[in-house]
């Protein structure tokens, strides 16, 4: 018991970059990031989606201000960020009523007004995206729980679903700074991005499964070698030879008097 709280003592003082790699490379340790809470797994997932944000900001402005061709020459960085955002929406700017003005505002915003809105509008967006994610995940975590038949409560997938999206998050901010800045483009990306999220709980549910076979297998080997440790201790003495041979002529006995008393009813009766 007292193992167990010094356990949990450990994992909740890990760190924010010690719970990355956990989810990455460790999956037996699955079980005990899932058992610190859904609070725990939800202030993860916020930092997580927070540095993707930062990152996916950084490789935007560097996209805007170094990359992008644009028709006008000498534009600042915050007027080069506008155009494109507005060129990669797919709205047309003829159908919105004042759309010069709200672009000339935002043309003459601050660099640093325009970078933070950036990232405010990425985080949100991602996050909600992400986390949408995260429950089509925990579906399928409960239905492979159902095929490895092994009861587990849906916080607990929920839980690991979050750390399951590690990896691929990551890879997809990766492919994100490749497709931008070097035009490098993977078909089916986001089949791959679900997919290797699934792999990594899949193989975190399967670990458990095997864990609770083992200790299964573990615990009846210890009830079998004290069962055998119960019998060579405790010992049922034998009955003296002659006590055996008393109880047979007491039962001879009986069994005869038994044997006249019924043939003495029978004459009185004839």
């Amino acid at each position: 018991m007292e193992r167990n709280e010094v356990q949990k003592e450990k994992f909740l003082k890990l760190s924010f970059f010690k719970k990355v790699w956990y989810s990455i490379c460790k999956f037996e340790k699955y079980p005990e990031l899932a058992a610190l809470g859904v609070k725990r797994a939800l202030i993860y997932f916020t930092e997580l989606m927070a540095i993707f944000s930062i990152l996916f900001t950084f490789i935007f402005v560097i996209y805007a201000s170094n990359i992008a061709e644009f028709e006008e020459q000498d534009l600042s960085l915050t007027q080069k960020i506008v155009k494109v955002l507005l060129r990669d929406s797919n709205v047309e700017l003829e159908e919105i009523s004042g759309t010069e003005n709200v672009e000339e505002v935002l043309e003459n915003s601050s660099n640093g007004t325009i970078i933070s809105s950036l990232f405010i509008g990425n985080f949100i967006s991602y996050y909600l995206i992400t986390l949408i994610d995260v429950f089509t995940l925990s579906i399928f975590g409960l239905l492979t729980c159902f095929i490895a038949k092994i009861k587990m409560n849906y916080k607990a997938v929920f839980n690991m679903s979050i750390y399951a999206l590690t990896l691929s998050t990551i890879l997809k901010v990766i492919y994100i700074g490749l497709q931008m800045l070097a035009n490098f483009e993977i078909k089916n990306f986001n089949i791959m991005y679900i997919a290797v999220s699934y792999i990594s709980l899949a193989a975190a549910i399967f670990l458990i499964k095997s864990d609770v076979i083992k200790q299964h297998m573990e615990l009846m080997k210890i009830i079998e070698e004290n069962k055998g440790k119960i019998e060579t201790t405790i010992k049922i003495p034998k009955r003296p030879k002659e006590d055996e041979e008393n109880d047979n002529e007491d039962k001879k006995e009986e069994k005869k008097d038994s044997n006249d008393t019924n043939a003495g009813q029978q004459g009185s009766n004839a």
